[in-house]
């Protein structure tokens, strides 16, 4: 199972009366072809036990609405979990790249052999695999520098 890693950052909360969501949050680029088919499988296995959010669907400014029950001063921006997969842990602690991926398998069949990324030998070789491939896709797919008037325009 994945487990607390580098690439995680534990957030507070400051604002009084936000609640904290009972399940992982996971944010994915639904305009990704490869991003929007692995979602699909993962809704299929995971079902309510993981929350999944488009990021395209956030507010006009980018930040993770109070829908999503993560406050919006203390998330990232909508350019940020476009450039890597980003899980939102139901304790409000965030993971990224790789252990986001493996997280939000956790508990399905595809999440026993993913753990294996997360062995320390192949953590390295994983990370940076995944590092490479997630500047390839956003280069791709958005350029240098996301523009959400041209990237991301509003449905």
């Amino acid at each position: 199972m994945a487990t607390t890693a580098r690439n995680e950052t534990t957030l507070t909360d400051s604002s009084q009366g936000q609640q904290t969501p009972s399940v992982d949050t996971l944010f994915f680029d639904g305009q990704c072809p490869l991003c929007a088919g692995e979602i699909s499988q993962l809704r299929k296995v995971r079902g309510d036990a993981l929350r999944i959010v488009d990021i395209h669907e956030l507010d006009e400014t980018g930040d993770v609405t109070p829908d999503s029950v993560v406050p919006s001063n203390q998330s990232p921006n909508k350019d940020q979990l476009l450039r890597v997969l980003h899980l939102r842990r139901a304790d409000g602690s965030w993971l990224t790249s790789a252990d986001a991926n493996v997280a939000a398998w956790e508990g399905t069949t595809h999440g026993r052999i993913l753990s294996a990324l997360r062995w320390p030998v192949v953590r390295h070789i994983a990370d940076a695999i995944y590092a490479i491939w997630a500047r390839w896709r956003y280069r791709r797919l958005y350029g240098k520098q996301f523009q959400e008037s041209f990237h991301a325009p509003h449905k």
